[in-house]
């Protein structure tokens, strides 16, 4: 049997892109969780502490018009001002698992390059892909740009 982050079993949800501001003001920006609802188009609403092993209530739009639907995950990593990561089971961790980072590097000139990842595992890996990747990565995209939009005000 295969293991589920083989193969088909494990996918990546991706945006990147460099913002003209330094990493640190772009860490206040992700982590500043109360303003989320006037910048972030894809999570409109985050509660946590951030504290390492915390929840983090996320409320995900999937979509224009699409309705906020509620998840909660846990904190993995709180690394000012490189990196933040959560994650989650779906159900049994064979089932489904996500684990989703930001991360933040430093470039020349006071800007910085941001990824954020969600690496999907497990063996509904390919249902949730079909399902909701488009939605994902489409929100991961605007998402990326609003913060890009908002550090750079």
């Amino acid at each position: 049997m295969p293991h589920p982050a083989d193969g088909p079993w494990s996918r990546e949800i991706r945006a990147e892109l460099d913002i003209d501001a330094p990493s640190e003001r772009v860490f206040d920006v992700l982590t500043d969780l109360d303003a989320y609802p006037e910048w972030n188009p894809f999570t409109p609403r985050v509660e946590s502490t951030l504290r390492l092993g915390d929840p983090v209530h996320l409320h995900v739009r999937l979509g224009k018009g699409a309705r906020l639907s509620h998840r909660i995950e846990y904190v993995t990593a709180h690394e000012r001002p490189h990196r933040l990561c959560w994650g989650a089971d779906v159900g049994a961790r064979f089932l489904v698992r996500a684990d989703r980072c930001q991360t933040l590097t430093a470039l020349e000139g006071d800007r910085t390059r941001y990824v954020c990842t969600d690496r999907i595992t497990g063996w509904l890996t390919p249902l949730v892909i079909r399902f909701f990747g488009e939605a994902m990565q489409r929100g991961f995209e605007d998402g990326a740009l609003a913060l890009k939009k908002r550090a750079e005000a």
